[in-house]
């Protein structure tokens, strides 16, 4: 098996495609970018020679250059996500207390949105771009902005070897797996927000984040418009993508099947502390 990194942009389905890609790479050794740059460094370089060389997956959150040859000579493969969606649902999470570390006081709507956390901001047009951080605006701050939306845009169109987007999952799959001679995908959708405390969104913050995220949009459309010109030919494999639907259906034996893989998942990676690479079945 080919070895492959997928690129995982905060909030754009990436835990539940995380927990496809467990099903596809089940026993292989695996390394996770914790989207600390210099300690996923650290990590890394510690293990023996050997354990690198044996890596089959890399996944988390880092730029499109890591700073890690292997991982970034790896084919790669991401998903993209309609930018005000994908900062609402960023918000949603943080306001249900998911990652405390964003916070200093109680969840202030208004406040969080003028905090300049970089989540909020161009943040998949930032991973397309950035080398090291994936959180860094270093780039960003000096070049134009369709400068920086031209540079994603080639980079997703050449350097990726594949992308899916978030509102057309099932589809993407079919296109991975043809891309990367999967057998049919299974997964489970995780890290689901708590409809009992759902952020209010006015329209004034709706406008605050769409102005935040005016590159992103732009990358967005363009790269949505080549999307669909694929899934949209007749050669694109409705009968894969049917059967897909039908397996990951809850009355699906298969999900149960998927179920038990992906417990087994999550608890390799609690063992090996920091998601340490895991051990080789």
């Amino acid at each position: 098996m080919n070895r492959l990194r997928f690129l995982h942009i905060p909030k754009t389905a990436g835990s539940t495609f995380t927990g496809c890609l467990a099903y596809q790479y089940f026993g292989k050794r695996h390394f996770s970018f914790t989207g600390h740059y210099q300690a996923d460094i650290n990590r890394f370089m510690s293990l023996s020679t050997s354990k690198k060389q044996k890596i089959a997956l890399f996944t988390g959150h880092a730029p499109i250059l890591t700073g890690i040859d292997i991982a970034d000579n790896a084919k790669t493969i991401t998903f993209l996500r309609e930018p005000v969606s994908r900062v609402k649902s960023f918000i949603q999470h943080i306001a249900e207390g998911k990652s405390p570390e964003y916070l200093t006081g109680p969840f202030d709507l208004d406040q969080f949105l003028e905090s300049g956390i970089a989540d909020l901001s161009n943040l998949q047009t930032r991973m397309l771009i950035n080398k090291g951080s994936f959180i860094s605006r270093s780039l960003m701050d000096t070049i134009s902005k369709s400068e920086a939306r031209d540079m994603a845009l080639y980079n997703l169109f050449n350097s990726v070897s594949e992308f899916g987007i978030q509102e057309y999952f099932d589809e993407s799959l079919v296109l991975f797996a043809r891309s990367l001679n999967w057998s049919i995908p299974y997964y489970i959708s995780v890290n689901k927000k708590n409809t009992k405390r759902l952020v209010e969104f006015k329209q004034r913050h709706l406008d605050r984040i769409a102005e935040l995220n005016s590159i992103d949009t732009e990358l967005y459309i363009a790269a949505k418009v080549k999307f669909l010109s694929i899934i949209e030919c007749a050669d694109f494999d409705n009968v894969t993508l049917n059967k897909l639907k039908q397996n990951n259906s809850s009355v699906s034996p298969r999900n149960s099947i998927l179920n038990t893989r992906h417990v087994l998942f999550r608890l390799r990676r609690r063992i090996w502390k920091f998601y340490e690479v895991a051990p080789s079945s």
